[in-house]
């Protein structure tokens, strides 16, 4: 039994034994452990620390010399501005202080508004007439219905060439640029109806409605009636711009014609005022879509006028155009109302992280191409550009 006894204690022993040797290895390994933690975070931070310096100093010399290909870029299309205006860089000056003025004050691309100063000049617009024309575009930028600032432009020039009366010399000036974005970006914001769309509709409807409408209002409402004939019937059919102002530019044409006239007079609508002139077009589709209100339109009666006034292939724009007489008085309305609408989203979208990101940007860009223009960035430049073509020979 002693010799039992005996055993079981050496065993005991020994278990104990292996114990200790088995909790002094768990607590090395955790030693090492933490050792090793520790390493790898000291590592994990001089490596943050490495790539956050080295990636500033490596951001800031991309940005450079991308800023510096923005400034040469920029300095051609002055150039070009000045091959257009016949004006030297000197009296080019104000144009392109007025553009760093709104390109840092609004966010708005520095480059697209040289090329948009370029388009006015080439329309015939004075410098100081440029200046005006390009704050209204800039604005238009921060608005929520244009996308494209090239079409905005090409629009806006061809305002002024259609809805101008060569009789008394009235017409759409710079200074009315803002009251007819600002409608037709009110318009495009409560209505089914695209910015782009509106005012592809004026480039290709618009000489035909301000003929038609020549000494009936101003010409900034006749553009606003234009954009409510044209939203009634985009609204209704969801046809291409295209489309729709290819028909409403034929409809406008008819209404004039002597034999509509006076097939619609023995009908009770009269389009010729006291004096015997046209009453317009806008007018015109009111007095139709009230006389049409109540007649049938399975009735002869119907099919006749329409057919007479659309054609068999535009009778799909004539219809919604007339029928839809009151909610193209509300476009109306609201065009009205909305001229001073793209202040208002410019100042809303100042608020914007991005706006004030680009505000940066724009801000770095001018800083850049200041730096560009001093004498010694220029003998720099100079300097490198003799030593490579050394290089070269």
């Amino acid at each position: 039994w002693s010799s039992d006894v005996c055993s079981s204690d050496l065993a005991m022993n020994n278990v104990h034994n292996q114990a200790r040797k088995v909790s002094s290895g768990l607590k090395s390994a955790t030693s090492d452990m933490e050792r090793f933690g520790k390493e790898a975070g000291m590592a994990v931070k001089r490596a943050g620390a490495f790539a956050l310096a080295t990636g500033g100093i490596f951001g800031l010399v991309r940005a450079m010399s991308s800023g510096i290909s923005k400034a040469i870029e920029f300095e051609s299309g002055v150039v070009k501005l000045m091959q257009v205006t016949k004006t030297s860089k000197e009296g080019l000056k104000g144009l392109t202080d007025e553009i760093d003025r709104l390109s840092v004050g609004l966010g708005t691309s520095s480059s697209e508004l040289l090329e948009v100063s370029k388009i006015f000049t080439q329309a015939g617009l004075s410098i100081n007439d440029t200046k005006i024309a390009m704050e209204a575009v800039a604005k238009s930028t921060l608005a929520p219905s244009f996308d494209n600032i090239i079409n905005t432009t090409e629009g806006l020039i061809a305002v002024v060439g259609q809805f101008k009366d060569e009789m008394t010399g009235a017409g759409i000036g710079v200074k009315d640029f803002e009251k007819v974005l600002g409608s037709i970006n009110r318009v495009s914001a409560d209505f089914a109806v695209e910015a782009d769309d509106i005012v592809s509709a004026i480039r290709k409807t618009g000489g035909v409605f301000a003929t038609a409408s020549r000494g009936i209002g101003t010409p900034v409402e006749q553009l606003n009636e234009l954009m409510a004939v044209f939203t009634s019937v985009r609204a209704t059919t969801r046809e291409s711009a295209d489309s729709i102002a290819t028909g409403l530019r034929t409809i406008f044409t008819r209404l004039q014609r002597p034999q509509t006239i006076e097939l619609l007079k023995e009908l009770g609508v009269e389009l010729q005022d006291v004096e015997g002139k046209f009453v317009g077009p806008y007018k015109a589709i009111q007095l139709l879509g009230k006389a049409f209100s109540t007649v049938d339109t399975r009735s002869p009666l119907f099919a006749q006028v329409t057919e007479e006034l659309g054609g068999i292939r535009q009778i799909g724009k004539l219809i919604p155009a007339i029928k839809q007489y009151a909610e193209a008085q509300k476009v109306l309305e609201t065009a009205q109302k909305g001229q001073g609408s793209l202040n208002e989203d410019a100042a809303i979208s100042q608020l914007s992280l991005s706006n004030r990101i680009a505000k940066t940007r724009e801000e770095f860009l001018k800083l850049v191409r200041d730096i560009s223009n001093t004498e010694s960035f220029q003998f720099l430049i100079r300097g490198a550009l003799s030593l490579a073509d050394g290089f070269i020979r």
